[in-house]
């Protein structure tokens, strides 16, 4: 199994791409903005994701959610009708697929990957790349790539990802920037272009 590599240039952390894309959102400097990239699939499982957004709503006031992605048109509206019934309407926000993801990135404080299946999920590592920390579910290479800075839970378990996100937040209240750095060292130094290269051509020359 060779793992995918980041272009650590292009994903890296940006105040003025957070504060930028953050005030387009309307999202507060106080408040937390946890969201979730990929299209709107079902394996992408964004029913736990709004689910899990209505548990963590009860107990943090300041807390929002981002949705980011694009997909069927009857799907879409399913889960917006879902956001609806559980009293989400003002909390999420709704964008389809972006071409400017770095920018995405920096203007969440978390990134969740709540798939069921998924192989090596480019999203996580992007994410981290730009210094922010990852709740995901144990499916696929997620837990191989967050490593000890994130935090792994089952998937289709909306109070598994809830309770990741508050072992999360209270994790980012206690550690502060040390965090980031090191979640995005973390990539840095082991899912970079260059040890994509090294993994590959290793593997070549095994088999030759």
């Amino acid at each position: 199994m060779i793992l995918n590599g980041i272009d650590t240039g292009a994903f890296t952390p940006d105040v003025a791409q957070r504060e930028r894309l953050r005030a387009w959102w309307s999202v507060a400097n106080d408040e937390t903005l946890i969201g979730v990239g990929g299209r709107l699939h079902p394996m992408k499982d964004h029913r736990t994701f709004l689910r899990a957004a209505a548990l963590l709503s009860r107990t943090h006031n300041r807390v929002r959610f981002a949705c980011i992605g694009t997909g069927r048109s009857e799907y879409r509206r399913e889960l917006l009708e879902l956001s609806e019934q559980l009293g989400l309407r003002e909390q999420v926000i709704w964008q389809p697929a972006r071409t400017d993801m770095p920018s995405v990135y920096n203007a969440l404080d978390i990134l969740t990957l709540s798939s069921y299946g998924e192989g090596f999920p480019n999203v996580v590592a992007e994410a981290m790349a730009c210094g922010v920390p990852c709740v995901v579910t144990d499916v696929g290479d997620s837990a191989i790539i967050v490593g000890d800075t994130g935090v792994v839970v089952p998937p289709r378990d909306p109070d598994a990802l809830a309770e990741g996100w508050k072992r999360m937040l209270a994790r980012m209240a206690s550690e502060g920037n040390h965090l980031g750095d090191k979640v995005r060292s973390r990539i840095v130094n082991e899912f970079n272009q260059d040890m994509l290269a090294k993994r590959t051509s290793e593997t070549l020359e095994n088999v030759l």
